[in-house]
């Protein structure tokens, strides 16, 4: 039989701060307590050396918060006795601060699991622990609202960028733990690589592999002209097949954000519709990543 422990009360009798902002990353995605106190540990899950290894996203919920996890329920026995029968699981509606640009690209995450790691206005840190005492997040899912019409007037909540997130399991939730960080809300924000958006201009030539591209800084459409090596477009899958690589490029047209790249699989030209990504790492971090493009072939 497990023995309750009184412990003793504290002087201060404030709140924690409000929730500003969530980390999702990828299912069982750990790191040891004093990685998750440090900038250095989130950049190795945020942003990396190679998106291969990008493992987490910054996600910042200025635009509101509200807790929407359904009262516990309680039964009332036929002798009038009542008690609590089943604490729900804690679910929330967040409105992200981002552009429409941005927004977009999580509609391919509707319905997606993550583990979820809450993060206060003052950069402490809301998370789980494994049984191993390593960090994680929350199993859950998010659901994002795909409206199509900002609603007119009213606060950025009201027209778009909201995200619906369930966690799955309330023992963990109650487990929660508190994380005080070496680092503010916003540095850890500013680890997050920049988002540019790619689109295909000229289709991918039959004969050469070459493919013209234009990419942009994602929300104010301004050319983005660090893709100057070819290196930066990744292949990262092909229709019914593996393989391909870009293997040159020319960027004398960058200031306008227009690259000519062409892209191999061997010696002969792709067969099959790819889908490429393109990033800069500088000091060993992402600091720019761009959509997933898919090119016709």
């Amino acid at each position: 039989m497990a023995t309750h422990k009184f412990a003793g009360n504290g002087t201060l009798k404030s709140f924690l701060p409000d929730v500003k902002a969530m980390i999702l990353s990828l299912p069982e995605t750990t790191q040891t307590i004093a990685a998750a106190k440090t900038l250095v540990g989130w950049k190795a899950l945020i942003s990396p050396a190679t998106t291969a290894l990008i493992k987490s996203t910054f996600v910042n919920l200025a635009r509101g918060f509200e807790d929407k996890t359904p009262e516990p329920e309680m039964t009332t026995a036929n002798t009038r006795f009542k008690e609590k029968t089943y604490d729900f699981e804690p679910e929330f509606t967040a409105w992200a601060y981002m552009s429409w640009a941005d927004y977009q690209t999580w509609f391919a995450a509707d319905a997606k699991e993550f583990d979820i790691t809450m993060i206060l206005a003052d950069g402490r840190i809301l998370t789980a622990l494994t049984s191993s005492g390593l960090q994680t997040g929350f199993a859950g899912r998010i659901y994002v609202r795909q409206g199509m019409f900002p609603k007119p007037g009213g606060d950025g909540k009201q027209k778009a960028c909201q995200f619906d997130v369930i966690f799955d399991d309330v023992e963990q939730a109650k487990g929660m733990q508190v994380i005080t960080p070496a680092f503010t809300r916003k540095e850890l924000e500013a680890i997050n690589p920049v988002g540019i958006n790619l689109e295909v201009i000229t289709a991918y030539e039959s004969t050469g592999g070459t493919v013209v591209l234009k990419a942009t800084k994602r929300a104010d459409s301004t050319p983005y002209a660090g893709l100057t090596a070819f290196t930066q477009f990744e292949v990262v899958s092909i229709s019914g097949d593996t393989g391909g690589a870009a293997t040159a490029i020319n960027a004398t047209s960058a200031a306008l954000g227009i690259y000519t790249v062409t892209f191999l699989n061997g010696v002969p030209k792709m067969t099959n519709d790819f889908e490429i990504q393109a990033v800069t790492v500088a000091a060993s971090n992402v600091t720019y990543l761009s959509n997933v493009l898919n090119i016709p072939v």
